[in-house]
C-alpha cells in the first residue's frame, strides 16, 4: 500500500526513534526504504540491524554523502519504490502509529494524488513542542477531509510549508509527471517538489491531525546555519520559474511565485549572517528580474504582500539600480571629467553635441525625449571648464536619479515629470548662459 522512504546522515541519535515509530504504524502494508547518505557514524551500521530484524526495511546505504541536501537520497527511495503510495519520513524525526494509515483512508475516500496533514516541531535543545509555520492557514479554514480540486484552494496549499514528510503522494501521479526532487550542490530542494505536486495535481486531501514530529535546533542542521546556503532559496525560484514555463503554467501561477520569493526573502534576510544580507538582496532582485515588471508591481502593492516584504523588494531593486548605473559609470572611467578632457581640446560646440548624444544614448525614454529637445541649444565657445562641468554634472546627476527612480519606486511618473523639469531648467540655462549679452 505504502513506500516509506527515510532518508538518513550522521543520526545516529535519532535514528532508532526514528525507525521505531514508523515499524509501530497500524498500516501494515508498507515497506520502509531508508536511503542513508554516506553516513559517517554507526547509522548505517543501525540501519543494517533493523533490516535483519524487519524484512519490511530495505536498506539502501550510498557510499558517501552526495552534494547539497537529501535530493539524491530522496530520488533513490522514489526510484525503489514499488506501492501504490509513497510517503517521506526524515530519519530524526519520529511519527504519530497512525500516520499512514489515516493518510491512506483520505487519499482513498477523496481520489487524491496528494494527501496532507499536520505536524509539530520540536525544540531539541530546550525539549519543547510548538506549532508549525503553517498553522495559522489551518486555521484560517483549509478544507478538511474533503475532496480539494479548485484553484483558490490550490493556491492555499502552495502556501503550506512545503516539507514532503507528513504528506502521502499516489506514486502513478508522481510516475506519469516526471517529479523528483532537483538534484544540485544546494538544500532546501523539498521547494521545487512542492511546487511541481501542487500546480500538477487535479485532487488533494488534507486532515487536521497532527501526524509527525519534526526535530528543530538540531547540531548540522541547515536551517539553524544562517550562511549561504539559505541564498538556495533563488536557484530554485528559477527551477520553478522554468518548471511553470515548460508546463504552460506560468501565466496561472506567476504572481504566486513572485509573492513565495518576496515573502521567503523576509525570514532569509533575518536569519542570515550580516555580511549576506546583501546578496539576499541581489538575489532576490535578479528572481524579480524574470518577470514582468508590471505584473511585479501589481503583485508588490496587493494585500498579499506584507509590509516587510514591500520594503525589501524596493530595497533589492533600488540596490539593483544603483549597481547597474555605478558599473556603467565606472566602465566609462567618469562619463565628466572625459567631457572637460574633451572640451579642452574640441571646445563647446563639439563638446556639447558629444554630451548631448551620450545622455541621449544612455538615459530611459522619459529623459530622451527631453534631452532630443537640447539639441537647438548650441551656441559660441564662451564657457569656463568649470562652468562646463558644472553643466554637464547637473545634467548626469538627473539621468541618475532617473535611473534610482525607475528601479525603486512603485509608482515613478509623477516623480519623472518633476525631475524632466528639472533637467529642461538645466538646459534652459545652458542656452542663456550661451546667448551674447
Amino acid at each position: 500500500m505504502v513506500s516509506v522512504i527515510v532518508t538518513t546522515y550522521n543520526i545516529e541519535k535519532y535514528i532508532d526513534h526514528c525507525l521505531q515509530s514508523v515499524l509501530d504504524q497500524t498500516l501494515t502494508d508498507i515497506e520502509i526504504i531508508v536511503v542513508d547518505d554516506g553516513s559517517t557514524d554507526s547509522t548505517p551500521e543501525l540501519i543494517r540491524s533493523y533490516a535483519q530484524k524487519d524484512e519490511r526495511i530495505i536498506p539502501v546505504l550510498l557510499p558517501e554523502n552526495t552534494p547539497g541536501g537529501v535530493a539524491v537520497a530522496a530520488n533513490v527511495g522514489l526510484r525503489k519504490a514499488t506501492k501504490k503510495y509513497v510517503g517521506f519520513v526524515d530519519g530524526d524525526d519520529w511519527c504519530e502509529p497512525f500516520m499512514f494509515e489515516r493518510l491512506v483512508d483520505a487519499a482513498r475516500s477523496n481520489n487524491a494524488e496528494v494527501t496532507i496533514g499536520k505536524f509539530k516541531n520540536f525544540d531539541e535543545e530546550t525539549a519543547s513542542f510548538y506549532e508549525a509555520s503553517d498553522e495559522r492557514y489551518w486555521l484560517s479554514g483549509l478544507p478538511i477531509n474533503t475532496a480539494v480540486s479548485g484553484d483558490d484552494e490550490r493556491r492555499k496549499i502552495l502556501k503550506l510549508n512545503p516539507v514532503p514528510w507528513r504528506k502521502l503522494y499516489l506514486r502513478s501521479f508522481l510516475e506519469e509527471n516526471d517529479i523528483f526532487f532537483p538534484e544540485g550542490d544546494y538544500f532546501y530542494e523539498d521547494n521545487p517538489f512542492h511546487w511541481y505536486c501542487v500546480t500538477a495535481a487535479k485532487n488533494f486531501a488534507l486532515i487536521d491531525d497532527c501526524l509527525c514530529y519534526h526535530r528543530m535546533n538540531r547540531a548540522g542542521q541547515t536551517m539553524s546555519a544562517g550562511d549561504e546556503r539559505l541564498l538556495a532559496m533563488y536557484q530554485h525560484h528559477e527551477t520553478i520559474f522554468n518548471w511553470l514555463k515548460e508546463s504552460g503554467k506560468y501565466s496561472e501561477f506567476r504572481e504566486d511565485l513572485i509573492l513565495w520569493v518576496a515573502n521567503n526573502s523576509c525570514w532569509i534576510y533575518d536569519s542570515i549572517k550580516g555580511d549576506l544580507k546583501s546578496r539576499v538582496l541581489e538575489s532576490l532582485a535578479t528572481a524579480l528580474l524574470l518577470h514582468d515588471k508590471s505584473v511585479m508591481t501589481k503583485v508588490i502593492m496587493s494585500e498579499s504582500m506584507g509590509l516587510k516584504g514591500r520594503s525589501l523588494v524596493r530595497s533589492a531593486m533600488s540596490l539593483a539600480g544603483q549597481k547597474r548605473l555605478a558599473g556603467k559609470i565606472k566602465d566609462r572611467k567618469g562619463v565628466v571629467s572625459r567631457a572637460v578632457a574633451f572640451f579642452r581640446r574640441e571646445g563647446f560646440f563639439s563638446t556639447f553635441k558629444q554630451a548631448v548624444n551620450y545622455c541621449y544614448h544612455h538615459s530611459p525614454f522619459f529623459v530622451k525625449k527631453a534631452i532630443a529637445q537640447s539639441r537647438k541649444f548650441v551656441g559660441s565657445d564662451n564657457y569656463s571648464n568649470n562652468q562646463i562641468m558644472e553643466k554637464l554634472q547637473k545634467i548626469e546627476s538627473k539621468v541618475i536619479l532617473q535611473g534610482y527612480m525607475l528601479a525603486s519606486s512603485d509608482d515613478f511618473e509623477n516623480g519623472v515629470k518633476k525631475e524632466l523639469a528639472e533637467i529642461r531648467l538645466a538646459l534652459a540655462e545652458i542656452k542663456k548662459s550661451n546667448t551674447p549679452d
